[in-house]
């Protein structure tokens, strides 16, 4: 299931907004679900609180204490992964949205074929980061593994190990990490030590320095 939120204070704004994704999801046939928000504090309280996990995030820029760029710096600290889509009356913002790597802008009110589009584009991504995968070479025999499948990788000596998340399986490949990052590239990698790899995904808290 797709998990959306949308974090508006402008109850009309906000209303017209879910009504039009809720006729996208019926329309394609989309196994998702709607939560709302009214201020940008009850949205990072959902998400700190580990209370709800959101694919995709429609931010109105403009709210009141804290307003939707803040916002948007403090989720991208927490997770990398969720596909921010911005609401706004301005395109004033459009720079700064580069910061926090923004999918898309929609200026208010929201027209059905431009969310239409942005929402094409951000389930197409996400569906892309569920498929990926590395291929791993043992015995000749070549082993694929989807990397959402993979809770951090490990550096020992002349190999890495690469520990399943379910199972906690260790499969060993003789490689340097650094070889094994540059040639398996993705965004879920989190190089949290010189000797560790994990995947942000099942990462609960990310501190920086």
């Amino acid at each position: 299931m797709i998990s959306i939120g949308v974090c508006d204070d402008n109850h009309t704004d906000r209303t017209q907004v879910c009504n039009a994704i809720e006729a996208y999801i019926q329309t394609h046939r989309i196994d998702g679900k709607v939560f709302v928000f009214d201020c940008a504090e009850k949205l990072t309280s959902a998400i700190g609180d580990k209370k709800l996990h959101f694919d995709i995030i429609f931010l109105d820029i403009i709210m009141g204490d804290m307003d939707g760029m803040t916002c948007a710096r403090w989720i991208r600290q927490q997770d990398k992964l969720i596909q921010i889509i911005f609401l706004t009356s301005s395109t004033d913002y459009v720079y700064e949205g580069y910061e926090v790597n923004a999918t898309a802008y929609l200026v208010k009110p929201v027209n059905m074929e431009k969310l239409t589009v942005a929402l094409d584009k951000t389930i197409a991504e996400i569906e892309d980061v569920m498929k990926e995968s590395i291929a791993i070479s043992r015995g000749g025999i070549t082993q694929r593994i989807l990397t959402k499948d993979i809770l951090y990788i490990e550096s020992q000596k002349n190999k890495v190990n690469i520990v399943l998340a379910r199972t906690k399986e260790r499969i060993a490949v003789y490689t340097t990490l650094d070889e094994f990052v540059q040639y398996h590239k993705s965004k879920m990698w989190l190089r949290s030590h010189k000797s560790y790899v994990v995947n942000y995904i099942y990462v609960e808290q990310y501190v920086s320095d």
